[in-house]
């Protein structure tokens, strides 16, 4: 499914074979993105332009030709410096990325993610032409699956997963590695992690300061302080950034967008499709209707 204005152009494609893996493409004049967050992977391809993101309070410049990696559940924001830029978007579960750094190291916890270990990389931007290639050869296979569906043309499932497993490979093989998770946090840290638990699994509740000063130890005042310069977000944006998330995973579902405005939280569905796409520079619906 495709979204066009005279100065965006928006695709997604989804495949349930590859439930780890969504891939979108792009093409924005103007539209400038707020800071925000995944809680997946992000991998992107930029085809044409010149960006700058900015990620943990420092600022990343990539241009065409170029990879760029965003880890998850960090904020960040990704605008080019003028004019039009076109990118293609890899939003790969950890998990995924973790079960390949571990086979390419040799590691031998489950596929699962039990381990302690997690995937990392040198570098959050990327020169390098044949992982490029690699991972543009994938996106090429999943647009085919979705514009030949249910033809003789259509690759197979077996094609489309051997080639993300090569892509994502090579990319882990080259630039990443497997890394032990850091050591607990110290109790600012930790007050930080309870109200990202809290907010996750209340996600769709009207959360006070009050409740996530009670849950967090902390006073109020305090508690914004810490909590902005750990994630670079308030607790009500980084809230908003977990309803718009799950309500992706609703909408994949193929569920109604009135349903999703409500089990996300959100007051009504005019206040859901506003930020929405604010946030993703694509209406629900269109995000619906790419699987």
């Amino acid at each position: 499914m495709t979204c066009a204005t005279d100065s965006a152009t928006v695709r997604f494609w989804r495949d349930d074979a590859l439930d780890a893996v969504e891939v979108r493409y792009s093409h924005f004049d103007g539209y400038r993105f707020p800071a925000h967050v995944h809680d997946t992977w992000s991998v992107g391809l930029v085809d044409e332009g010149h960006s700058v993101f900015r990620l943990s309070g420092r600022s990343q410049s990539v241009r065409g030709g170029q990879i760029a990696i965003i880890p998850p559940g960090m904020v960040h924001d990704c605008n080019p410096r003028e004019g039009a830029w076109t990118y293609r978007m890899f939003y790969v579960q950890d998990s995924l990325m973790r079960s390949l750094a571990r086979d390419l190291s040799g590691g031998c916890h489950d596929a699962a993610g039990s381990g302690g270990d997690v995937a990392a990389f040198d570098s959050l931007v990327i020169d390098d032409d044949e992982v490029f290639a690699a991972l543009s050869g994938f996106q090429r296979l999943m647009e085919q699956g979705a514009d030949a569906a249910d033809t003789v043309d259509a690759p197979d499932a077996l094609d489309k997963r051997s080639a993300m497993t090569e892509a994502f490979s090579l990319l882990l093989s080259r630039h990443g590695s497997v890394r032990d998770e850091l050591p607990p946090a110290g109790s600012e840290r930790a007050a930080v992690r309870r109200i990202r638990e809290y907010l996750a699994d209340n996600l769709a509740e009207k959360v006070t300061l009050e409740q996530l000063a009670a849950v967090s130890g902390l006073s109020a005042c305090h508690l914004l302080r810490v909590f902005r310069h750990e994630t670079g977000l308030t607790p009500h944006q980084w809230q908003t950034q977990l309803r718009v998330n799950h309500a992706k995973h609703l909408l994949a579902n193929g569920d109604p967008i009135a349903d999703v405005a409500f089990a996300a939280g959100f007051t009504d569905q005019s206040h859901f499709t506003r930020t929405f796409r604010t946030v993703t520079g694509a209406t629900p619906r269109l995000y619906r209707m790419a699987g």
